[in-house]
C-alpha cells in the first residue's frame, strides 16, 4: 500500500495456550504474511502463555480500519 499512511488506531490480536502444533502454524502464518509484503510486531508473554500481534504504528503492507 505505498503512500498510504498507517493510522494508530491500533489492535493486538492475543493467542493464549497455544500447543506446539498450533504456534508452528502461528508461525507459518507470520512468514507467509511477510512474504506478502505485511509486517507487524509479534511478542511473546511467558507469563500468561500468550502470543501476541501487534497491529499498531509497525504495521506496514496493510492498514487498521475501525468502524
Amino acid at each position: 500500500m505505498k503512500g498510504k499512511k498507517n493510522n494508530n488506531a491500533g489492535a493486538r490480536i492475543e493467542f493464549y495456550n497455544l500447543t506446539p502444533t498450533q504456534m508452528i502454524h502461528l508461525h507459518k502464518a507470520e512468514v507467509e504474511l511477510s512474504r506478502a509484503g505485511i509486517s507487524f510486531d509479534t511478542g511473546y508473554d511467558f507469563k500468561e502463555d500468550r502470543r501476541d500481534w501487534e497491529f499498531d504504528w509497525s504495521l506496514k503492507g496493510a492498514i487498521v480500519k475501525t468502524k
